[in-house]
């Protein structure tokens, strides 16, 4: 059997321990804390509009979601020919690199970032360009590097802010003068998958600039602040061309029937984001500041995590915490050392028994 060279040259995904593969262990409780989900889960009316829903499960859910393109159009203030959605952002990023990449053609992309986009580029036919931050912010965006690195082959440059993994963020000022700068040919992608957790006024919002005069994609996701990280929806706003082509190769119904459903439902709960919201930021303060009195160097976060480097080696400390009943795990896979972590904060509570379980871990280590 014949196997693409990209394919064969990638390195498989490798997902963290799940809930249940902990539970093995013979645990009564398990907190996952590497995934950066919302430990509130959905709204309530959010869950109650799944349970009326179930009935539906055994149809085939619209083609293109065209209700929920609607109620986008409506939260956006953009039409819905303006809107197009999908089974996460990761299928999004997937869908539009494969519609705008050849072979030889490239990205540019921050490092360290979001690893979906060089994996989705490379099964393209693409290149990538990695672009390390700045050095005195090697964890940030360089956003004047990543210009300096685009070319005539250039095809999309990945922006993602707040930045995933390091949670890093750039201000208004700076994305508006990044932007006036992408060349009119580039395709400028803006990732707001953590959009709705900043809490800086001097935000730029990526729907201001959809306005035809940059070709310009922004995405967003329910998977983080909305809960709905199990239903896999997520959706892009980009100028009418932009979407009428990934409409042209998009799958049919690659959202589902309660994923529609709930992602409506979410929309019409700002009350549930406003508490999502205020408890990322307490407990993200709560966290940082914990781990550095523990010996950690912690980075300033707009997130629901905080980006951390362990004073100890990060394969022990991960096994000893689930050990005990907490899923974290060092940052190999997004090309970092292993004393790099993204710690997601849970309840009070929750982090409270974390970071008891984590002066065991580390007393263990020091042995």
């Amino acid at each position: 059997m014949h196997v693409r060279d990209a394919v064969k040259t990638l390195e498989p995904y490798r997902p963290g321990k799940t809930l249940e593969d902990v539970r093995l262990l013979g645990l009564d409780s398990v907190v996952k804390l590497g995934s950066n989900e919302n430990p509130y889960g959905p709204a309530p009316e959010v869950m109650e509009v799944i349970r009326r829903s179930e009935e539906n499960i055994r149809l085939y859910p619209e083609s293109g979601a065209p209700r929920l393109r609607r109620a986008l159009a409506e939260f956006t203030g953009h039409p819905a020919e303006h809107i197009i959605t999908g089974a996460g952002i990761d299928e999004l990023l997937d869908l539009t690199l494969r519609c705008i990449l050849e072979p030889g053609d490239n990205i540019v992309i921050a490092f360290p970032g979001f690893i979906r986009y060089e994996v989705a580029a490379k099964l393209s036919g693409g290149d990538v360009r990695r672009v390390p931050g700045p050095p005195n912010a090697p964890y940030s965006h360089d956003l004047t590097g990543m210009l300096k690195a685009i070319d005539g082959r250039t095809r999309a440059v990945v922006v993602v802010n707040p930045n995933n993994p390091t949670g890093s963020y750039f201000p208004k000022p700076e994305f508006e003068r990044f932007l006036a700068q992408v060349p009119q040919e580039v395709l400028t992608i803006l990732d707001e998958a953590y959009f709705e957790f900043v809490l800086d006024a001097d935000q730029a919002n990526g729907f201001d600039y959809v306005n035809g005069r940059k070709p310009l994609l922004v995405f967003r996701t329910f998977s983080k602040i909305h809960s709905l990280a199990g239903l896999r929806v997520g959706y892009g706003v980009g100028s009418p061309e932009v979407i009428a082509f990934l409409d042209r190769a998009r799958l049919p119904f690659s959202v589902g029937v309660l994923a529609q459903d709930a992602a409506i439902a979410a929309l019409a709960a700002p009350d549930h984001v406003e508490r999502s919201r205020a408890l990322a930021h307490s407990e993200t303060q709560f966290l940082g500041e914990a781990l550095r009195q523990r010996g950690w160097h912690t980075y300033s976060t707009q997130t629901n995590f905080v980006f951390a480097e362990s004073p100890q080696a990060g394969g022990p400390i991960a096994e000893g915490l689930m050990r005990r009943g907490f899923i974290l795990r060092p940052l190999t896979n997004f090309g970092m050392g292993d004393r790099f972590f993204r710690v997601s904060h849970g309840t009070r509570e929750q982090n409270e028994t974390f970071l008891a379980a984590l002066d065991a871990v580390q007393r263990e280590s020091e042995r």
